[in-house]
């Protein structure tokens, strides 16, 4: 199933102002609005249980089928997560009688492609004293390039390596006030106060990890990511939430299966921003 949703663009800003008692004059609008699409991915998880099972008296839960029932929506929610970071930059898959249909993840939205001109993704440096180290001045870069481009990113996603390295981030003459009854050191960067405003900075299990863990390494593993994302700019279109469906008995077992379907739907992508090849240097 194709989703479908409109993205435009606003003329470019004039100095010329206009003349008084000047008459009409109409322009043929070059531009129009784009269509964009992604495809709906559907996400099924089989549940099968015993009566036996269903019976007993196990510890912790009161029916073994309930059970796997709230398992199998955690697992669901688990894999769409997983599955809007992946590291593929193409488009998803539209899907056969044999092959899942799969959508166009955050890395296939955020392309040359998808902005033009090359606006959206950038690769960090490769020189051999910086090899793919996210930096103060390369966080910033991406957010400026997004303000550039009319977007406000408020939050980056990042995996617990890269996390860990922005944490360390330092400022010049930067100075931490602490308690000593406190008997605490804050080592930990949540939010950073940038030039573009309070970044939340978000750890996140599924964002690929680049293997890369020295400066001296060439910037070449495409798997370190981070995201820079404005939230009012992205949102998920669903068109099945996820259910359980009672499938019936086989036997003497009960079958059901707990299913949603659902897309990624990106209304601006030069809101988003997307830095590659970011080595793990923890």
């Amino acid at each position: 199933m194709s989703h479908e949703w409109l993205t435009d663009t606003l003329a470019a800003t004039s100095t010329a102002g206009a003349v008084e008692g000047d008459d009409w004059s109409f322009n043929t609008a070059t531009t129009r609005p784009v269509r964009r699409t992604n495809r709906t991915q559907i996400f099924r998880k089989d549940i099968a249980v015993s009566e036996t099972q269903r019976a007993v008296n196990p510890a912790g839960f009161r029916d073994g089928y309930a059970y796997e029932i709230a398992k199998a929506t955690k697992e669901i929610a688990r894999n769409l997560e997983s599955t809007l970071f992946v590291t593929a930059s193409g488009a998803g898959a539209s899907g056969t009688t044999v092959a899942a249909r799969t959508l166009t993840p955050f890395r296939g939205w955020l392309t040359a492609t998808a902005a033009g001109a090359g606006q959206t993704v950038s690769a960090l440096a490769t020189t051999t004293s910086s090899a793919g180290v996210l930096t103060p001045d390369l966080f910033n870069a991406g957010l400026e390039r997004c303000y550039l481009n009319g977007g406000n990113p408020e939050q980056v996603y990042v995996s617990p390596g890269v996390k860990r390295v922005i944490s360390r981030f330092t400022a010049t003459n930067q100075n931490r006030n602490i308690a000593a009854v406190d008997k605490k050191l804050v080592a930990a960067l949540d939010l950073y106060d940038t030039d573009f405003g309070i970044i939340q900075v978000v750890m996140d299990r599924w964002i690929p990890q680049a293997t890369n863990t020295v400066t001296t390494t060439a910037a070449s593993d495409i798997i370190g990511n981070i995201y820079f994302l404005e939230r009012a700019k992205n949102r998920l279109a669903w068109l099945r939430p996820v259910m359980h469906t009672l499938v019936g008995k086989n036997g003497d077992a009960v079958r059901g299966s707990v299913l949603g379907e659902v897309t990624l739907e990106v209304l601006n992508p030069l809101a988003n921003f997307c830095e590659t090849q970011v080595n793990n240097i923890s």
